[in-house]
C-alpha cells in the first residue's frame, strides 16, 4: 500500500493556516498509513495497533478521521486494517464495536473499506443479546492509584472543584471511575468481551434535568487526538445502558440512575485539548450524534489552587 502521509499532511496544514493559525508542531500517527484516492483518503490500522490502547495515536481512528474531514477537507474518510489473528482479544473487540459504531454515525463521510466488511463478522457483541457491565468497587479510591489525574478526578467529584463543576453542568450528582467492561451472560474473566481492568470513565453524574454527564479528564500535556476516541466510546456504552441492551450486573441506587436517564451531555475537561481539536471539528461530532448527546469543551486552569473553569471554544463566556 502507498503511503501519502507528506501529502495528507500538506492538506491539513494548508487549512491550518489558512485559517490564521501556525502548523510546526502538527503531526500524524507513524503506525497509521495514509492513501488518497481522488479527493478521499484511506487510513490503515496494523493488526498491531488495532490491539493497542484505544487511546494510543496508533489506534484512535476515530479522532484521526475527524482531523482528516476538519483539516484536510477530504470528501470521504475510509477505514482499513489487517486481519487480527486473535479475535477476542480485548482491544481488538472493542475496535471492532468502535469502527461498527463510528461507520454507522457517520456513514455520509466515513465507511469500512469493502474488503475489511467481513472482519466485523468476529465482534462478539450483537443486537438480539443483552449484556453486562461490571460495577464500581466499593473500595475504588483506594484502589485508583493517586496520579495527577487521580487527584484531579477526586478534587472534581467531591473535592473543593465540585461545587463549580457542577454549577457549570447544572449537575445534581458527580461521582468518579465508572467502570465499562462488557461482558457477556456474566461478569467474570472468562465471560469480558472488552478489556475489564483500569477502563471506565473518568467523571460521570446526573443533571438536574436527568441528562446523564461524561467527563473526559485529562491532566496537563495530556492533550492527544484520543480522547475524541474514548469520550465516543464511552457515549456509545452509555447509550447502550439508557436503552437497556446493556446492564449492570450489580446494580445500585447510583447506577439505575443512568438507566433511568434521558440523553448524554459528554464534556472535554481539560486545561487545554490537541491543537487540531476546535469548535468546527467539535461540531461534526455534534451535528451526527445530536439529539442524542452535545459534546463540549470545559477548560480548566487552577492558580495557587484556584480553580478557573470555563468554556474552552468561547473562553469570553463565563
Amino acid at each position: 500500500m502507498s503511503n501519502d502521509r507528506t501529502d495528507v499532511l500538506k492538506r491539513i496544514k494548508a487549512t491550518f493556516n489558512l485559517e490564521g493559525n501556525k502548523s510546526n508542531n502538527i503531526r500524524l500517527p507513524r503506525d497509521i498509513e495514509f492513501t488518497i484516492v481522488g479527493n478521499d483518503v484511506e487510513m490503515h490500522i496494523s493488526s498491531k495497533s488495532v490491539e493497542k490502547n484505544m487511546q494510543d495515536d496508533a489506534a484512535a481512528f476515530e479522532g484521526w478521521a475527524l482531523v482528516l474531514k476538519r483539516w484536510g477537507k477530504f470528501d470521504k474518510v475510509i477505514l482499513s486494517w489487517d486481519l487480527n489473528n486473535l479475535p477476542d482479544n480485548g482491544h481488538y473487540q472493542r475496535f471492532l464495536f468502535r469502527a461498527t459504531n463510528f461507520s454507522k454515525d457517520f456513514n455520509s463521510w466515513f465507511e469500512i473499506k469493502s474488503n475489511c466488511i467481513p472482519y466485523l463478522t468476529a465482534l462478539i457483541i450483537n443486537e438480539s443479546e443483552t449484556y453486562y457491565l461490571n460495577s464500581p468497587s466499593n473500595n475504588r479510591d483506594k484502589n485508583i492509584p493517586q496520579g495527577a489525574e487521580s487527584i484531579l478526578e477526586d478534587k472534581f467529584s467531591k473535592g473543593d472543584w465540585a461545587d463549580p463543576l457542577k454549577l457549570k453542568t447544572n449537575a445534581d450528582y458527580l461521582n468518579r471511575q465508572l467502570p465499562v467492561g462488557v461482558f457477556k451472560k456474566s461478569v467474570s474473566k472468562l465471560t469480558s468481551i472488552f478489556p475489564r481492568l483500569k477502563s471506565a470513565i473518568d467523571i460521570w453524574g446526573i443533571s438536574k434535568n436527568n441528562e446523564l454527564l461524561l467527563f473526559e479528564l485529562k491532566a496537563h500535556a495530556n492533550n492527544k487526538v484520543g480522547i475524541i476516541t474514548e469520550l465516543y466510546f464511552y457515549y456509545c456504552i452509555m447509550q447502550n445502558v439508557q436503552s437497556g441492551r446493556f446492564k449492570h450486573e450489580k446494580s445500585d441506587p447510583d447506577l439505575d440512575k443512568i438507566a433511568k436517564s434521558k440523553g448524554i451531555n459528554a464534556y472535554f475537561l481539560a486545561p487545554k485539548l490537541h491543537l487540531l481539536i476546535d469548535k468546527e471539528l467539535v461540531g461534526l461530532l455534534n451535528e451526527k450524534l445530536s439529539p442524542d448527546i452535545e459534546i463540549q469543551y470545559l477548560q480548566f486552569s487552577d492558580y495557587a489552587d484556584k480553580l478557573v473553569l470555563k468554556d474552552g471554544f468561547n473562553p469570553l463566556n463565563p
